[in-house]
Parts: structure tokens; sequence; C-alpha cells
């Protein structure tokens, strides 16, 4: 049913790419926690080494995802972001700190790197085509 109306969504051209709402700290069956501390990490990697950090990175299984994002000076120019999710603050931060350590052992370094802690992940669907939001926004009275 689910996968029948993604299908359907997209034969019409509504939307680009389907997302949902991930809420990792949610108890599952059992009341366990599919995970207790969710990082969002931050590294400014030297220019033109994006894909070569991305490639590091993406060794380390605690990612679920990494992304080259150009965060500009507002942000110390942060260029490669990841999602880490760990039981402890402490598995966290070890995990951090090997990337970190691998970043400047294979000689791409960073001259910045942050972590933004989460208790929730939310990815909301991003590519909603214009024209079916238009007629979405005339049809609910939106000019």
């Amino acid at each position: 049913m689910f996968l029948d109306v993604c299908e359907d969504l997209d034969r019409r051209g509504v939307i680009g790419r389907f997302s949902t709402f991930l809420e990792h700290t949610k108890p599952v069956a059992g009341d366990e926690r599919v995970s207790s501390f969710n990082g969002l990490f931050h590294w400014a990697v030297p220019q033109g080494k994006e894909i070569a950090a991305g490639c590091q990175i993406g060794r380390f299984a605690i990612l679920t995802h990494a992304y080259w994002r150009d965060g500009g000076p507002e942000l110390n120019n942060v260029n490669i972001m990841a999602v880490a999710h760990g039981e402890t603050k402490e598995q966290v931060m070890a995990h951090k700190a090997a990337i970190d350590k691998h970043l400047i052992d294979s000689g791409i370094g960073f001259t910045y790197t942050n972590v933004y802690w989460g208790s929730r992940a939310e990815i909301k669907p991003s590519e909603i085509s214009p024209v079916a939001y238009r007629e979405w926004a005339r049809g609910v009275g939106l000019k």
C-alpha cells in the first residue's frame, strides 16, 4: 500500500523525492530505543578535498549518511556533514575522534569541526513539484 502511494505520486510528477520523519529515540518492541544520542558532525575540509573526505568518513559504520553541503562563513565554512547514532554520548564522541584522526592521517585534514546534538532526526520532503504546490495552495485558499 505505502509503495503503491509513493509510485502513484511519482508517476503524477508530484514529488521528486519521498522522505519521512525518523524518531530514533522512540521506543520500539520491548521498550528498547533505536539509539539514545544522535550527532550531526560538521567538518570544513580544504576545497577540492570534499569527495576524498566523504570517501574516507564513509568507512565508519557508526554513520548512517554523509553529504557535501557548503555551509558558508556563518557555519565556519563547513562543507562535509554526517549523521551518527549511538547508545552513549561518549561512544559517539569516540567515533568522532577516530574520524577526525583518520582525516588528518589521510592527509585531508580540516580547519573546523563541530557536533550538533539532537534527540530526534527529522528528514522532510524537499522536492515537491512547484506546479503541484501551486495547485494545492490555490485549493486551500493561499495565493
